[in-house]
């Protein structure tokens, strides 16, 4: 029912038409100069070339996302050089800028990125419960998209804390011609896969409106679950009890719908006002919280508004967000996973040109997350993980200095200082760098930086405490043991500090060259760790056991860890024609990690006397980011009307870890991810000016290897679709 509404929405929204429709852009009416000329925001908060940007940063258009066949926002990531991009199920992805994943590695099961910022026209989308992002999330999808721009390494004195390896910003797209706009586009796939979207909107004298819709259906490209504790792909889930709740539709992997309104007035060059809102409701089978498999099922929902002004030169960005997570689908919990959420974001800041050469730009930022489990208490033997409403928020100042000192000379500086609640303490962020500009085709630049997360509030605010009745002789027998689960709202919150150069090169007016250098240092991360343990005696003969357990207490602690990786990033750009483009990338690094404990939970902690204690780690090399990974883009117009594009992507083997790995009897290889070479290929056709099919193949060598621990084989898709623009 609900596929059938979505094709005729999309119908609907497709044929609609005006006198004054506004055509879509084709890549190749574009100049050679235009090709090579990318623009970007979120190097510098301000509009300017991606060459003379001072950090290391890209940026991918909607042309190029499109060329390129790209079925999502995380699929676009990998048109981008710096960025990991690995697939679970079906259209749901674990990300990564350089890497730092799975550093602590016999961790809990919740691998997720929570160093990484993704914002929407620079508002934060972020879960601030573990911290991360989940990218079902997103209530905007590929046709609200004019560019995504990145910035990797930290990032913190310009967008916030949690950008600690970097931020990932979705500009979304705005109407420039007056009159009427209608694009819309499906496409169908096997394994089953139907992707809709849908966006209609109208320019009048000064202001635009945009309403679009997207949605996708994704079925697994695999029937097999992964099984933790039996170390065993089950072929047949049928014998785990209440598997019809746990996996209510094996065969998904994503389902979600979005519905967005962007709204722009501009009342001249100096004032103008932006109002977006919009929705979404996903449910999506991924590697997260689910003990039993490596996958599970999860549901999430929200709502937001935002409002962002300019007015001369002073700035102003106010958004409200509340949503649902139902992060574990089980019939009778011990714990419940759901709560409901609300977050706000509070930005002013001003842009004083002080002269020609001199820009400064204070910041004021008001942030605050509350989650709420209480009303879901009833439905779990234990309650909830927090079992109150909890919050955790803070405020900060920034200051970020622009001068240009010469013709070739550019000084940039920011510092930014955060105040949270919990931990009660001011984290000092900072970023400084700095370009020389040989000539117009040569460009050095340098920069150093640190930034840190803010507060999550599993980390902070995490209060289970259950007695559990283990019944030794019978339901109601005893003794009782006593586990906890403690958050700790003194640990330190997660740092890092990078240090590159890099260097910008246009070797002639069709060919430019990237290279980057760079060095990370991670340090002060925090997971649960066992802090207290007691066992009493049960005075019962065999086979009862001599001793059970009394107390168990894990509480939130700073690992000894520091991870330090080096790499060199270096890209290209090579335009022969208007009509041929090839951008390939590549990324080598090498990532090292101190202190590692050889386990976490274990006791006592006296490193004489247990071996596996925190403080008794080792040194080694980090081998759970792929030491090289890249891809490229290439592009050609046949003739005006057929369009072909091949695309690729690539990563190294490497090794990934899990809390049950710590269990030195197992010998599962299950995270050992092999090297994959992934080609896709598009070719799109115009019919007419309006209409456009297009045979879109994704990994078109259908390599099925697995991307990630326990998760789907991803296999080869075929996408028929057909795109109407008016």
């Amino acid at each position: 029912m609900k596929k059938s509404f979505v094709i005729l929405l999309l119908s609907v929204g497709s044929f609609y038409h005006q006198a004054n429709a506004q055509e879509e852009v084709d890549l190749f009416e574009m100049s050679l100069e235009e090709l090579m000329d990318v623009e970007i925001v979120s190097a510098s908060k301000k509009s300017e070339n991606l060459f003379d940007a001072p950090v290391s940063s890209y940026s991918i258009t909607r042309d190029e996302i499109s060329k390129a066949g790209a079925t999502s926002i995380p699929e676009a990531l990998r048109l981008c050089p710096g960025v990991i991009v690995r697939e679970m199920t079906n259209g749901n992805y674990d990300i990564h800028l350089r890497g730092f994943d799975n550093v602590i590695r016999y961790g809990t099961a919740t691998q997720i990125n929570y160093q990484t910022l993704l914002m929407i026209d620079n508002r934060p989308v972020f879960n601030y419960t573990y911290g991360g992002v989940f990218w079902e999330a997103l209530p905007v999808d590929i046709i609200d998209v004019e560019r995504i721009e990145i910035v990797r390494g930290p990032s913190a004195p310009l967008f916030g804390p949690n950008a600690v390896t970097g931020v990932i910003n979705i500009i979304t797209r705005k109407i420039d011609k007056e009159g009427w706009y209608s694009n819309a586009n499906v496409q169908y796939g096997l394994p089953e896969t139907l992707i809709g979207n849908m966006a209609v909107g109208k320019q009048f004298d000064k202001t635009s409106i945009i309403i679009s819709g997207n949605y996708q259906d994704r079925s697994r490209h695999d029937d097999l679950y992964y099984e933790l504790e039996g170390d065993q792909y089950l072929e047949n889930i049928d014998g785990i009890p209440d598997a019809e709740v746990y996996y209510p539709e094996p065969e998904l992997a994503l389902r979600k719908f979005g519905v967005n309104a962007f709204i722009n007035h501009k009342v001249s060059d100096d004032v103008s006002f932006d109002l977006s809102a919009g929705m979404h409701e996903a449910e999506v089978q991924r590697r997260f919280t689910n003990s039993i498999t490596s996958l599970g099922f999860n549901g999430n929902s929200s709502r937001y508004v935002n409002l962002a002004g300019n007015v001369y030169g002073f700035g102003t960005k106010i958004s409200y967000t509340n949503g649902f997570d139902n992060l574990s689908y089980d019939a009778n919990p011990t714990v419940i996973l759901k709560y409901d959420s609300h977050i706000i974001d509070v930005v002013l800041d001003y842009q004083w040109q002080v002269t020609d050469k001199l820009q400064i730009r204070p910041l004021f930022n008001f942030q605050s997350a509350t989650y709420d489990d209480s009303e879901y208490l009833d439905e779990a033997l234990l309650g909830g993980l927090f079992n109150e409403s909890v919050n955790v928020n803070g405020i900060a100042g920034s200051l970020r200095a622009d001068y240009q000192l010469t013709d070739a000379w550019r000084l940039v500086g920011s510092v930014r200082a955060d105040k949270f609640a919990k931990p009660d303490d001011i984290y000092i962020s900072y970023q400084f760098a700095s370009t020389y500009k040989v000539s117009e085709d040569l460009l050095f630049r340098a920069a150093y930086s640190k930034s840190s997360s803010s507060a999550f509030t599993i980390n902070t605010s995490a209060n289970l405490v259950a007695d559990i009745d283990l019944g030794l002789a019978g339901p109601g027998t005893g003794p009782i043991f006593r586990q906890s689960f403690l958050g700790n709202p003194n640990a330190n919150l997660l740092t890092s500090n990078m240090a590159e150069v890099g260097m910008r090169a246009k070797i002639s007016d069709n060919f430019q060259i990237e290279l980057e250098l760079f060095q990370q240092q991670m340090q002060d991360l925090a997971t649960f760790v066992i802090t207290e343990q007691t066992f009493t005696p049960t005075g019962l003969p065999a086979p009862f056991p001599p001793a059970v357990p009394a107390t168990d207490i894990q509480s939130v602690r700073n690992l000894p860890i520091e991870a330090l990786q080096r790499g060199v990033t270096l890209s290209a750009n090579f335009v022969p024609s208007s009509k041929f483009q090839i951008k390939p990338f590549v990324t080598i690094q090498e990532t090292t990690v101190e202190n590692l404990p050889l386990a976490l939970n274990t006791l006592p902690e006296d490193p004489n006397t247990n071996p596996f204690n925190l403080t008794n780690g080792i040194d080694e090399e980090h081998v759970s980011t792929p030491r090289v990974y890249g891809g490229a883009f290439l592009n050609g117009a046949i003739t005006s009307k057929l369009n072909a594009n091949v695309s690729a992507y690539f990563f190294s083997a490497h090794t990934q870890f899990d809390a049950v790995d710590a269990d030195l009897t197992r010998n599962s290889n299950v995270g050992e991810i092999d090297s994959k070479v992934l080609i896709n290929s598009k070719i799109s056709y115009r019919l007419i000016d309006q209409l456009q099919v297009h045979v879109n193949v994704r990994n078109l060598l259908g390599n099925d290897s697995r991307e990630y621990y326990g998760t789907d084989r991803i296999g080869r898709t075929i996408f028929l679709g057909v795109n109407f623009s008016l």
